[in-house]
């Protein structure tokens, strides 16, 4: 029969069994999140360098445009063309900054998983310890009773042959 204690520390390591699992699967959620920002962040920072681009571009053209003959309405849409790149640039920059800061605290996160599963881990290996240590001195201590058993069935045994009319005992 199995000792209470052990019983114990098995069912124990078996919730941490289980809550590890639980926590693997929360750290697989949570890498999977931070690449989905990574690659959020890194499309953001091609669209800031596309929007960079195109107001650079357009810079050019009003700068060609003073170059040429102009017309009042050129001049203007070059302004327009260049105040839409700026502020598509200036909202690309909030966005990749938002998303920056996002993939940063994911990546907290994935550490934080990262520990928890360690620690999970570790507290499994501890309770494993115990049981064994425990099963170890249940062995232990059975052999012994076992032996003192025998050791008593020998003496009783020893006993017996000396008391019993014409044992080895008295033939001596």
């Amino acid at each position: 029969m199995v000792d209470p204690q052990i019983r114990s520390l098995r069912v124990l390591a078996g919730i941490r069994r289980r809550r590890g699992d639980e926590l693997e699967k929360a750290l697989a959620t949570q890498r999977a999140e931070l690449t989905r920002c990574s690659e959020e962040s890194q499309a953001t920072r091609q669209k800031l360098a596309e929007c960079e681009e195109a107001l650079s571009q357009a810079a050019v053209q009003r700068s060609q445009l003073y170059d040429t003959a102009f017309t009042p309405e050129g001049v203007r849409a070059a302004d327009h063309a260049m105040d839409v790149g700026a502020v598509r640039k200036a909202e690309a920059e909030k966005v990749l900054k938002r998303c920056e800061s996002s993939e940063q605290w994911q990546q907290r996160q994935v550490v934080a998983a990262q520990a928890a599963v360690r620690a999970n881990a570790e507290r499994i290996d501890r309770f494993d310890a115990r049981i064994a240590r425990a099963l170890s001195e249940k062995l232990q201590a059975e052999d012994e009773a076992a032996d003192e058993e025998a050791e008593e069935m020998a003496s009783a045994r020893i006993g017996r042959r000396s008391s019993v009319p014409g044992g080895a005992g008295e033939h001596a």
